[in-house]
């Protein structure tokens, strides 16, 4: 009896989708649309998120030093350094290796070459490259260094450059993530307006029916249940869809986007492919707490049986 009743209950919401099929599809529609809008902000959130990780990874402190300054005072301050707590490395460039790699960086660029082959002495300063164990612990370092014996040894640095970048990402990365946020947060509430109509256009249309299904002993588990399975079905077809919609989407941004991480272990659509099942079910979730919120809303206002 219960897995008869169970078969009725689907077999009505089934219908209840069919028979208002262009205003379920516009449910869907809208339903989709959601989703697609909370999944681009997170898609911007990751993309922001794995930008600034690979620019704190390239960050350091290059301390430039004087050509007159002798080596051994520099391995003094490299010694200084290194025994400092918040000092993760220190390497030490010199003038000629400076120049090798300069040379190296610049290998196809005849006019560089040219020019180097000119040079009578080489310009290039000995550096000092200086990777912290946190981002936070560079201005630390830096007001350090600038309070200790050694700051007059050192003749510029490039620290401030590299921070001026990051808070900058960080800041664009904070405005999308909040315009993000409240795109989606409109499209949360026209769904759940859409929705709510849909389920009280059923009822509606349905109201004989639901006196009779009453008069003849449906009790009200058995009547409101269908109205929620519908619901149910316009959350499970709106997030096929997206995905459907989104990973050629991604499959086809992903090269652009992944020229920006060149050279870093990244790959966007590699990254959601990964977490696909995660991805769909998160979309699930939230498609079926607006539809059955929405429906329950509905029904609680307009179901009298």
């Amino acid at each position: 009896m219960f897995f008869i009743s169970l078969y009725r209950i689907f077999k009505f919401g089934l219908q209840n989708f069919w028979r208002n099929f262009w205003l379920s599809i516009v449910t869907v529609f809208i339903l989709v649309l959601t989703l697609f809008s909370i999944s681009i902000v997170y898609t911007l959130n990751v993309v922001a998120d794995n930008a600034i990780t690979a620019i704190k990874e390239k960050v350091d402190i290059d301390l430039f030093f004087d050509p007159t300054i002798p080596e051994d005072k520099i391995f003094a301050v490299q010694a200084y350094l290194e025994s400092q707590p918040d000092v993760k490395a220190v390497e030490y460039i010199s003038k000629e290796q400076a120049l090798e790699n300069f040379k190296a960086e610049h290998q196809d660029d005849p006019a560089i070459q040219e020019s180097l082959s000119e040079l009578t002495e080489n310009p290039l300063p000995a550096t000092l490259v200086v990777k912290a164990k946190t981002l936070d612990d560079y201005s630390k370092i830096v007001v350090d260094l600038d309070n200790s014996e050694y700051s007059h040894l050192i003749s510029s640095r490039n620290f401030e450059d590299n921070q001026v970048v990051i808070d900058r990402l960080s800041s664009i990365t904070e405005r999308i993530y909040q315009v993000g946020i409240g795109v989606s947060l409109i499209f949360i509430l026209i769904a759940i307006l859409v929705v709510f109509n849909t389920i009280r256009m059923n009822i509606y249309t349905q109201r004989e029916e639901l006196g009779i299904m009453r008069l003849v002993g449906a009790n009200n588990i058995f009547i409101r249940l269908p109205f929620i399975v519908e619901s149910v079905l316009y959350a499970l077809l709106a997030s096929i869809l997206t995905i459907l919609i989104l990973y050629p989407l991604l499959s086809a941004v992903s090269p652009y986007i992944n020229n920006l991480f060149e050279g870093y272990d990244f790959n966007m659509f590699n990254y959601f492919t990964a977490n696909f099942w995660n991805i769909l079910g998160l979309q699930i979730i939230i498609s079926v707490v607006i539809s059955v919120i929405s429906s329950m809303i509905a029904i609680g206002r307009h179901l009298r049986v």
